[in-house]
């Protein structure tokens, strides 16, 4: 008797088969391409904002580190370090004992494994020295928090699945159609996904392809794209203000010394290039001290911010101005070609000067400042030089003020 004759597949389900394994392959390649590149995104954008995190704490702890107040390093620590991200931050002294530490309330997704993805995110701390007159007071140290990243990947598998579920009810469904309307889509997702990982193209989406199932997924898969985009756009903001905060004084919004030593430095090379003079001009209030101590610190809040909107207002747009610390102000000057230039801005200084602004009280008041100036490459070819040209030349105005007024010179001026 002959053997009975197996039955042969039939050719749907051939196609439903090898459709199927080839679906689920390009679609777990295009989850995993799309999760790992995000995952390294994030990473990379996070460790930056660690960086710019420990470099703004070392900048905020200066002043407490100095006095060595201890609850002052831990304010600054707190007013600067809560946000996403952030496991940890020390300030401790060189090889020594911790200051203050901070560290961020953990969620539900704490446990053993998100110290684990810790350990392996973040080897080691974004490091930041606290510089003092040349010398180390304290060193910052701030510890990265897989919460988000771990927050991320838990999203993206349970959509990675809930689309890998959509696809077999899919191809089980439309058999026919899988070479035009399955496998093409899919291939859309991966050629998007390598678009993410290889140029951050968060903005592309899937198209509608006409099939239920497979629009769910596409919205699924966007769902996924746009939470991405959401994490870049949210790292880089923060890494965009935490950059502004590191090179802005806070009460004033103008640059801080930081960068005005950077804004130097770029001035004298354009002008080594191309010949034409700049100027520096460095101010302080008088009698800032005065204002404290007869109206408080919340008027001389108040006279510096009136002080930096005066000068802000007095200069071009292609001028800078900035507060390098306490009552000490600077601007640079754009080139020029003519001397009178600088002279017409330093009396527009000292008129923005005359108009008096409110105190807290409710009082009005004015601050008059002390103004010198240097120009490059007649006053000096050195950052130092200029700027010691330039206080000499403030001190100077500032003793002849004092004289005038201890002799009764000029007191119709």
């Amino acid at each position: 008797m002959a053997a009975p004759r197996q039955s042969l597949p039939t050719l749907r389900q051939l196609l439903a088969g090898v459709h199927m394994r080839l679906i689920l392959f390009t679609v777990t390649l295009a989850t995993a391409s799309l999760l790992l590149s995000g995952m390294i995104v994030i990473r990379n954008y996070a460790s930056r904002n660690l960086q710019l995190t420990a470099h703004t704490v070392a900048y905020t702890v200066e002043p407490a580190v100095v006095f060595g107040d201890r609850a002052a390093v831990l304010e600054a620590i707190v007013s600067v370090a809560a946000v996403g991200g952030i496991d940890r931050v020390e300030v401790r002294e060189p090889g020594g004992p911790v200051l203050a530490a901070w560290n961020h309330p953990h969620g539900d997704l704490h446990s053993r494994f998100e110290d684990l993805a810790n350990r392996l995110l973040w080897a080691s701390p974004a490091f930041h020295p606290v510089v003092r007159g040349g010398r180390v007071l304290a060193e910052v140290r701030v510890y990265g928090n897989s919460e988000g990243v771990l927050r991320y990947a838990l999203s993206g598998a349970i959509i990675a699945l809930s689309c890998l579920g959509l696809t077999v009810i899919a191809t089980r469904i439309l058999a026919r159609r899988l070479q035009r309307d399955v496998i093409e889509p899919l291939d859309h997702v991966a050629a998007i996904a390598h678009a993410v990982r290889t140029d951050r193209a968060f903005e592309k989406r899937i198209p509608s392809s006409g099939i239920a199932e497979i629009d769910r997924f596409g919205q699924d898969f966007n769902a996924l794209l746009a939470e991405l985009q959401g994490w870049h756009a949210g790292l880089t903001s923060e890494n965009a203000e935490l950059a502004r905060r590191a090179t802005h004084d806070s009460l004033t919004g103008l640059g801080n010394r930081a960068l005005f030593e950077q804004a130097l430095g770029e001035a004298i090379c354009a002008s080594v290039r191309s010949g034409v003079a700049f100027a520096v001009l460095y101010l302080d209030i008088d009698d800032f001290k005065a204002i404290n101590d007869r109206h408080g610190h919340d008027s001389g809040d108040a006279a510096l911010i009136a002080v930096a909107e005066r000068l802000r207002s007095s200069i071009r747009q292609v001028d800078s101005a900035f507060r390098l610390g306490g009552d000490e102000f600077a601007v640079v000057l754009a080139p020029f070609h003519n001397r009178a230039h600088v002279e017409g801005v330093v009396a527009r200084i000292h008129l923005a000067m005359e108009r008096s602004f409110r105190l807290p009280s409710g009082l009005f008041a004015r601050s008059t400042v002390s103004l010198g100036v240097a120009v490059y490459p007649d006053d000096g070819i050195s950052p130092s030089d200029l700027l010691r040209r330039a206080d000499a030349e403030m001190y100077q105005m500032k003793r002849h003020a004092r004289y005038e007024g201890e002799t009764g010179h000029g007191a119709d001026a």
